[in-house]
């Protein structure tokens, strides 16, 4: 499967775990509710009971009401039963409505992760392939001299051996330097003896592959610019001398 149907599917899953995620809060919701309302029925029932129990109390040490006093009793506890099982049984499904919300949302964020991973590897690509497909005409090839002009093969080999030489100097130089540099950077900024360390903040870089999305978004072909051709020089080691023995 390539980038681009991988990243599709993805976002189709991802799509569908919003929705399920979406639909999971909405029953947390809806269950936390339904079992705030069963805990608010017991403890309205249970304080009712209470106050009963203690009517019928009154009423056995005065000897007045006592028959209904105890019928109230009787009916206030009877009811409470139902709705502590009515509650409990709310508070278990809001709890479990509870999990399965989390557990909906670790998915999504999961699938949010991986799908932006995918259409970022998909980005890249079509960014890359609008590059190779929208290059501009390649630049004029080195001017090269007609092979009547072409200066004594002693003479391309001293130059030659020239460049051999400065390039081999020039790159143990550009090492060297290097390590200076790296060495220098460990200062701080500041003034030391003759030596001044500054650092100037960084600008910014033009987002290549944004600028392809955009483009592509309008249905323009990004501008490129293509390369320069490598240019390279081998040079093999000159032939060493063999004297001829003495007559």
């Amino acid at each position: 499967m390539n980038s681009t149907a991988k990243t599709a599917q993805m976002m189709a899953r991802l799509a569908e775990a919003e929705t399920t995620a979406k639909l999971a809060g909405r029953e947390e919701t809806r269950t936390a509710a339904r079992a705030e309302r069963a805990a608010a029925r017991l403890k309205d029932a249970r304080t009712a009971a209470a106050t009963a129990r203690r009517e019928l109390r009154t009423a056995a040490r005065t000897g007045k009401g006592q028959a209904a006093a105890e019928r109230r009793v009787e009916r206030l506890t009877a009811k409470c039963a139902p709705l502590a099982t009515a509650a409990q049984d709310a508070k278990a499904e809001a709890t479990a409505a509870r999990r399965a919300a989390r557990t909906a949302t670790r998915r999504l964020d999961t699938l949010a992760r991986r799908a932006a991973r995918s259409a970022a590897h998909t980005v890249g690509e079509i960014a890359e392939r609008l590059g190779r497909t929208a290059l501009t005409t390649a630049p004029a090839a080195d001017p090269v001299l007609p092979a009547e002009e072409l200066p004594a093969v002693e003479e391309i080999e001293q130059h030659a051996d020239r460049f051999a030489d400065l390039d081999a100097k020039a790159k143990q130089y550009a090492k060297a330097a290097e390590v200076e540099k790296k060495w220098l950077r460990q200062i701080p900024v500041g003034v030391f003896g003759r030596v001044t360390v500054a650092r100037t903040p960084g600008g910014t870089v033009l987002d290549g592959d944004q600028v392809a999305l955009d483009y592509a978004d309008q249905g323009l072909i990004p501008p490129r610019k293509a390369r320069k051709d490598t240019f390279k020089v081998a040079v093999a080691a000159a032939p060493a001398l063999v004297l001829a023995p003495a007559a």
